[in-house]
């Protein structure tokens, strides 16, 4: 599982305009980070991601796949984007 973490890592960090990309479990633990994401930050991203789908699972009723919500994060001419997927989620800086 871990060479498949590093190379998503890998590849997504070679994206254009991607300055940082993390990778945290469902209780926050970082599983990898590359660029200016901080490892430290990884119960952070985890906690937006799982009260963001808490919030979409208000509306009643089931949440399917399509409804798990992307978060973004804007400061100055950055933005974070945070989803989760299963029992991980991916935050990814972006100029």
């Amino acid at each position: 599982m871990e060479t498949g973490i590093n190379n998503i890592l890998n590849k997504l960090t070679d994206s254009e305009g991607v300055l940082g990309v993390l990778i945290a479990d469902e209780h926050g633990l970082c599983l990898g980070a590359r660029g200016i994401a901080k490892a430290s930050s990884a119960g952070f991203i985890a906690s937006i991601a799982a009260h963001a789908k808490e919030l979409t699972e208000l509306k009643g009723g089931a949440v399917s796949k399509d409804d798990t919500p992307t978060i973004s994060v804007e400061y100055g001419n950055n933005t974070i984007l945070i989803r989760s997927e299963g029992n991980h989620t991916l935050a990814v800086w972006k100029s």
